[in-house]
């Protein structure tokens, strides 16, 4: 009994260990491929589960997580077009979607194609820069900073040398950090003062010339309205007299009441504002108020026309 007990644990044992060296999964996150001798297949596994294979050494798996890794590359000086220094440093999400030619080129594992990326990332980081000029990084007027079409013209270069070379896709890139070294940012600051000043004097100018052109159309538009409000003026006193010169004509058959209102309009403009003033009812034009003198003096004879 003792005999079939050990028998039957060591078929146990060995049933085990042929599944475990036959067998392997793959889950969710992850994406595989199968060598044969050394030599990967083209067959990429996506689907998670449980598989069979031949056992080693004929056959291996290599396993790959297709989740999304993040590649920061170091700080470090890049020259412009225009000969200025800045300090670049990017980020690149990244992860394996061609796992045979990602183990074909890296057979190290990720740490070597992740050392491969940063390599590719530099170099087109510096070869992009060197096209643009310092403005485009650094610049006061918004219509001249490029740092979005830099960031995508790096992640294209990349993306393309990343995805034919490597089996590697660039999900996303972008500019993490934008300096300036200590040697040239005094004289990057005096160089963009001296620029806005200098718009600053231009606007000014600009500014004094428009407001003396604007002077200069209200002095001339002030001397048209002017001219012809004299115009004006001229014409209702030309009519005004012609009015009056008539007024006086009828006034000449009326003089006693002519000199009445003549008398009336002296005392209303006398009595226009509010004052407290004696006179003597004796003299004209005052004498109206007195009844004896308005009896006495016959003022309104001939007031109306007799007919």
């Amino acid at each position: 009994m003792k005999n079939i007990g050990t028998l039957l644990a060591a078929v146990f044992l060995a049933i085990v260990l042929v599944l475990y060296m036959c067998t392997y999964q793959v889950r969710f996150t992850e994406v595989a491929i199968k060598t044969t001798l050394g030599n990967p297949g083209q067959n990429v596994i996506t689907d998670p589960g449980l598989g069979i294979k031949w056992p080693r050494p004929i056959q291996d798996m290599v396993i790959y997580d297709k989740r999304i890794n993040i590649l920061e590359d170091r700080t470090e000086e890049t020259r412009t077009v225009d000969g200025k220094n800045i300090l670049l440093t990017t980020f690149t999400l990244w992860k394996v979607t061609d796992p045979t030619k990602f183990h074909t080129n890296f057979p190290g594992g990720v740490e070597d194609g992740e050392r491969k990326l940063r390599t590719t990332v530099v170099t087109h980081k510096h070869a992009v820069t060197g096209t643009h000029e310092f403005s485009h990084f650094v610049s006061t007027d918004p219509k001249t900073r490029r740092v979005r079409q830099i960031e995508a013209e790096i992640r294209d270069a990349v993306a393309k040398d990343a995805l034919e070379e490597y089996g590697i896709e660039v999900v996303d890139f972008g500019i993490k950090r934008l300096g300036l070294p200590k040697s040239v940012t005094s004289a990057v600051f005096e160089s963009m003062k001296a620029h806005e000043d200098a718009k600053a004097a231009r606007y000014v100018a600009e500014g004094r010339a428009r407001a003396a052109d604007i002077i200069a159309e209200a002095s001339a538009a002030e001397t048209r309205i002017m001219a012809e409000v004299d115009r004006i003026v001229k014409r209702i006193e030309t009519d005004a007299e012609k009015i009056v010169s008539e007024y006086y004509k009828k006034f000449d058959k009326y003089p006693n009441l002519r000199i009445l209102l003549d008398r009336l309009r002296t005392v209303k403009e006398a009595l226009r504002s509010r004052s407290t003033i004696i006179w003597n009812t004796t003299e004209s034009p005052f004498d109206v108020f007195d009844s004896e003198v308005r009896d006495r003096v016959p003022v309104l004879d001939g007031v109306l026309p007799s007919d």
